[in-house]
């Protein structure tokens, strides 16, 4: 199984007075064709930084990001915010394609529809607008966007944490899916255990913008070798717990 992704030495520093703020600092990590890594830790570590620089949307201070595919798309944490309020989800859906391919109208329209389909929203909601739309409908219409062009990675920042825990799962249970389907690999962008050891196959652990453990998932659960790890672990657990209770 070769490489879709090859990130070495990455690094992003943000110009803040009286100093520089180092958000990410000497990253590294590759991902395989078909493979979903976990990119996890707690808020302001740096995950979100990465997945940018990762999809191209920022560019990065130092280092290198190596895409040996076609296309990488992103899905973002709010679906909503995603989407322009002014544009019927059809026509969002199919934006993409009228600036990369040749098409006509007509058959753009079919392909969005067919993604449509493929993550399971109803073909009538293509006239409504993101507004009009329940979050977990919402982030459905953006993972059918971003599969649109049929990239090789999609790029998942904290994907299902705006929206309920019913709809957590069945947003996961799409991905895996479309994972199969597709042969689509992830960067999978998540502060939550229990969601990242359903889908991933690999973790990578991040504390203050380094990457401080990776493994298997199995591997880092199981068997975390990091305090900062087996403190990540034990919190999720403990709220786990106390969920049940």
């Amino acid at each position: 199984m070769d490489l879709i992704l090859d990130v070495q030495g990455l690094e992003k520093r943000f110009a803040a007075k009286p100093k520089q703020t180092v958000a990410v600092a000497g990253v590294d990590f590759s991902i395989k064709r078909g493979e979903c890594l976990g990119l996890i830790g707690e808020s302001g570590s740096g995950k979100s930084t990465v997945a940018y620089m990762t999809g191209g949307l920022l560019p990065p201070s130092a280092g290198k990001v190596s895409f040996y595919g076609k296309h990488r798309q992103m899905v973002f944490q709010n679906p909503v915010m995603s989407f322009s309020p002014r544009m019927r989800l059809l026509d969002s859906i199919g934006e993409g394609l009228r600036y990369k391919t040749n098409l006509s109208g007509a058959e753009i329209k079919e392909k969005a529809l067919e993604a449509m389909d493929m993550v399971l929203l109803k073909r009538e909601y293509g006239n409504r607008y993101s507004w009009q739309l329940s979050g977990g409908e919402c982030q459905r219409a953006a993972i059918a966007r971003a599969i649109l062009i049929r990239p090789e990675l999609l790029i998942c920042d904290e994907v299902t944490s705006a929206l309920d825990v019913s709809v957590q799962e069945q947003i996961i249970q799409l991905l895996i899916k479309l994972k199969k389907e597709l042969g689509l690999a992830y960067l999978f962008i998540s502060h939550d255990i229990a969601l990242v050891s359903s889908i991933c196959d690999r973790l990578a652990v991040m504390y203050q913008g380094r990457i401080v453990e990776t493994g298997s998932t199995r591997e880092v659960i199981a068997n975390p070798q990091k305090d900062y790890t087996k403190l990540l672990i034990s919190s999720a657990l403990t709220l786990a717990d106390a969920a049940q209770q």
